[in-house]
């Protein structure tokens, strides 16, 4: 019975416990909507209140178990309806949108109320057990008084130790029960406190959390994993996760687009360091740009460890355009001020100092350290009316306040005469004049341009008169005309006359008039003055002029015509010339075209339209290159800016020949004779156009024969020449040998004894065999230069292999590896004989010059050049000195190393058979490095 006293005791508490803690969760997320997440809320607050209804059930069925007492059936029922009560107004709190004051009390009047009704039941349960443990002592001793009187007798002879013993027991069992009610009473003790530490510690995080959510700034607060513990409002506001959940999330998932260099400096400041930045741009994940400033800092636990970050940050991007903004106005403003030189000045009329800006004195040339006063200044103003002008309007304006405008007339310091635009206000203090300020510029420009307009106005009359041209003025909006008075003049019109369409129509000439109307009909419609308008007019005096008249549209911002200008010139003369022109084109034999200075065509004659098929009208006013074949338009265009950039006359046939193309396509040959012409229209092109396609034909067959005999010669010039050359080889390699006879057979006839006729004799046969075996290379050289060579397909891959074969002894004994590549060509028509000398002498010349420092590498390959077969033969052998040997390199018994075998005929005859079919052989060759022979077969 007292262990289950002591359970239900136990029991309580924890249910005590329990509402405690169901009542500061409530308090809390009542308080902070945005603390914690709805669901994690919801969930606790149901878990308790499940736990709290478990345990009150367990409670009374216990309860019901056990006698019942008035008090405690009055408790337990007010225990069950605050229970309800509670866990229904927290539920009612959780789900409130916003905080409410009266809610919240009478949620703790309820939470009061349960807890007073649950000590009272655990005071009632206590008080319980100590009855129930007094019942027992007194039980207790009333059995042992019965056992004692029972067992009296025996006491003494059996009992009495086993008593002794079980009063110890009773003895040893009160002070445990002593005992275990302080170590009760200092574990409830305990337990309080810890609740309220717990409380206490809850609430200091909660109101750090309120504080920082709450706070103006934007702050936000890290652990040492850069999860958020907590952020400001405005920390969400600035950088737009209003409705983003962050509690509890990475600061890197929340902005990705943080960079490495930002990251290491966090992990510095979780080392302790500060990171502060008074200004940075942040770029963000959408590609803007946000400037921001912020102070990174560690915050500590109680131990002294960091805990994580400490954010204060702020969003200046505004404040930094309006910076950049300002900046950029105050650049403009400066850069304007130069550009239109103007300045600022300012005159104090107490003390009448005189104070200019940089770039005042700049133009007006003050040195900038120099200090001018009013009355003192009047120097920089030219004597005459602009210093006269400056006196007055200084005076009117400090006793009246009348802002003046003026343009005046100033010489610098250096004594340059500008001029300036002078403007003043004043500023006046209990009705006395205090200071008078305004702005000046350089209008020196200005005033010049201005001059020059006029000077120039001056002329352009002058040129309307001497052209009889005038020009004119149409307002659409008004129909308002406006003349010149050299249109008057053009016109032949008294200048009293109102002008307006109705006098356009009666003084066009009755023929023309149709023409006037559809041309002016097609400028309003298309808003374009289309061309020059060419017609005639009839003047007072009867008598007819023909006018040009050209224009330009005008239009508003409404692409609607406001005005047409334009000229209007008398070309009476110029058309009379033209038709004379004309006639004089007409009669020529040739096509004549006429271009004017805009490149054009201006007139053609009846030839031009018969040889290209078209006519004037067609071609009136197109490019000249519509008659040329499109493939060398752009050559010609070149070749006919040149020519209106130099004019001159050129006759026909001393140009090029031309080919037109006439209007079917057709493409002939033309000469052209051009001849420029200055008119005061400007320069004209005259060009006769002749169509020699028949006497080119003729020209053909000419150039056809003489190439012809051209070849015959050459042909028989070569064949000379080599003649020639065989007749001086053959004279210059015989020369020698025969001397060298002669004097043996002197030195014969002069010998005494016979050793020195055998000697000799055996110098006789040594020269006679060298004598035999140049004539033999001779006439072989003479046959391949005579005889005609058949020619049959050979390959070069078989050729090479046979050439090793033939040579296998020297390639084994020198180890030469020798490599080819035919890819390109394998094959051409050649004299298969002349075709394996050519690869035996190289190939041999390759092994026999060897290098005696490297093993021989021999590389043989084709290639095309131009369609042509051309053949490659490369060693790595002893080379040879082009600069001192190329003018002998293939010389008949030629030789350039010291070999017992060199003989100097092989490049000879390698020579004789590449050139008897009409090839070509070079060499490139770098001393100790190697040679390449290179073939070019012209097949």
């Amino acid at each position: 019975m007292q262990h289950n006293d002591a359970y239900l005791i136990n029991k309580s508490g924890k249910q005590r416990m329990l509402s405690q803690r169901l009542s500061k969760l409530t308090f809390i997320a009542h308080n902070d909507k945005n603390l914690l997440p709805r669901h994690v809320i919801s969930d606790s607050i149901y878990q308790l209140s499940e736990e709290l209804k478990t345990s009150h059930l367990f409670l009374f069925n216990e309860y019901i178990k056990t006698d019942h007492s008035a008090k405690l059936d009055s408790l337990f029922s007010i225990v069950d309806s605050n229970l309800k009560l509670l866990i229904k107004e927290s539920k009612d709190l959780i789900n409130a949108t916003v905080y409410n004051r009266s809610n919240m009390a009478k949620f703790r009047a309820t939470e009061l109320a349960y807890l007073f009704a649950m000590d009272a039941i655990v005071n009632e349960y206590q008080k319980r057990a100590e009855s129930n443990l007094k019942q027992i002592e007194y039980n207790f001793y009333k059995i042992s008084g019965l056992c004692v009187i029972i067992m009296i007798t025996g006491f003494f002879f059996l009992w009495f130790p086993n008593i002794r013993l079980l009063l110890a027991k009773n003895k040893d069992l009160e002070i445990s029960n002593t005992r275990l009610k302080k170590t009760q009473s200092l574990v409830d003790k305990n337990l309080e406190e810890l609740d309220q530490l717990r409380f206490d510690l809850e609430q200091k995080e909660y109101y750090n959390q309120i504080f920082i959510s709450q706070a103006a700034p934007s702050l936000a607060m890290l652990d040492k994993d850069m999860k958020y513990i907590a952020v400001s409002e405005k920390w969400k506001k600035t950088y737009n996760k209003e409705n983003v959940e962050i509690i509890g999330k990475s600061h890197y998932d929340i902005f990705p687009e943080i960079g490495d260099d930002w990251k290491a400096n966090h992990q510095k400041c979780l080392n302790g360091y500060i990171d502060v930045c008074e200004e940075a741009p942040f770029v963000r994940a959408d590609g803007t740009v946000q400037w921001i400033f912020w102070d990174v800092r560690p915050w500590y636990l109680s131990d002294g460890k960091v805990g994580g970050l400490l954010m204060y940050t702020g969003d200046i991007t505004k404040q930094k355009e309006e910076r950049l903004a300002k900046e950029k106005v105050e650049q403009i403003l400066k850069s304007t001020s130069e550009v239109a030189k103007i300045g600022t000045w300012e005159l104090d009329v107490k003390s009448d100092k005189l104070t200019f800006s940089p770039m005042a004195k700049k133009f007006l040339k003050i040195k900038s350290d120099k200090q001018l006063y009013g009355n003192r200044s009047l120097f920089l103003y030219k004597d005459g009316a602009s210093r006269k002008k400056i006196i007055k309007a200084i005076q009117t304006i400090k006793n009246t306040g009348k802002p003046f405008d003026l343009e005046l007339e100033v010489i610098t310091s250096d004594r340059e005469h500008i001029w300036v635009r002078d403007i003043g206000k004043a500023e006046f203090v209990d009705g006395e004049c205090v200071r008078v300020f305004g702005v000046v510029q350089d209008i020196t420009y200005l005033k010049q341009a201005e001059s020059k307009l006029l000077k120039q106005n001056e002329l352009l009359n002058f040129a309307e008169k001497i052209n009889n041209i005038g020009h004119w003025i149409l307002d659409t909006k008004s129909d308002k005309i406006t003349w010149s008075s050299s249109m008057y003049d053009v016109s032949g019109i008294d200048k009293d006359v109102k002008i307006d369409k109705n006098t356009l129509l009666e003084m066009t000439h009755p023929d023309d008039v149709d023409l006037l109307i559809n041309h002016m009909k097609q400028t309003m419609t298309n808003k374009c003055f289309d061309g020059e308008l060419v017609h005639r007019i009839v003047v007072s005096d009867g008598s007819v002029k023909t006018v040009s008249v050209l224009g330009k549209v005008i239009k508003d911002s409404n692409d609607e015509i406001c005005e047409i200008i334009g000229t209007c010139q008398d070309i009476t003369k110029q058309r009379m010339a033209e038709i004379k022109f004309k006639g004089l084109l007409e009669s020529a034999p040739d096509a004549m075209i006429i271009l004017n200075a805009n490149k054009r065509i201006h007139l053609i004659n009846k030839q031009a339209e018969k040889m290209f098929g078209y006519t004037y009208t067609e071609l009136l006013d197109k490019k000249i290159e519509i008659l040329i074949p499109k493939r060398i338009v752009g050559n010609f265009k070149i070749y006919k800016d040149n020519y209106f950039e130099d004019p001159k006359s050129i006759g026909m046939g001393e140009n090029k020949e031309l080919i037109g193309v006439n209007k079917k396509g057709e493409e002939f040959t033309v000469q052209v004779s051009l001849s420029p012409v200055e008119t005061e229209d400007g320069l004209l092109v005259s060009a006769a156009i002749r169509d020699v396609t028949k006497q080119k034909e003729d020209k053909q067959k000419i150039i056809s024969a003489n190439k012809n005999l051209e070849h015959l010669a050459d042909k028989l010039i070569a064949q000379n020449m080599q003649l020639a050359d065989f007749a001086q080889i053959t004279s210059h390699n015989l020369r020698a040998p025969v001397s060298n006879l002669n004097s043996l057979l002197d030195m014969y006839d002069l010998s005494v004894d016979q050793l020195e006729k055998e000697e000799v004799i055996y110098n006789f046969k040594k020269v006679t065999s060298h004598l035999t075996l140049t004539l033999n290379t001779l006439v072989q050289a003479l046959k391949v230069k005579n005889d005609r060579v058949s020619q049959s397909n050979v390959f070069f891959d078989e050729t090479l292999y046979k050439t090793k074969e033939l040579l296998a002894a020297q390639i084994i004994k020198t180890k030469a590896n020798i490599t080819f590549d035919f890819s390109e060509i394998n094959k051409i028509s050649y004299n298969k004989i002349y075709f394996e000398s050519i690869f035996l002498n190289l190939v041999e010349n390759a092994l026999k010059y060897r290098s005696q420092t490297r093993t021989p590498e021999i590389h043989v390959w084709t290639t095309k050049v131009d369609g042509k077969a051309v053949l490659h033969i490369q060693d790595n052998g002893l080379g040879i000195d082009l600069n001192r040997h190329r003018h002998k390199l293939f010389g008949l018994h030629k030789v350039f190393h010291r070999h017992p075998e060199a003989k100097g005929v092989g490049l000879f005859m390698t020579k004789l058979h590449v050139e008897a079919l009409g090839g070509k052989i070079t060499a490139e060759s770098v001393v100790n490095e190697g040679s390449t022979f290179i073939i070019n077969f012209n097949k």
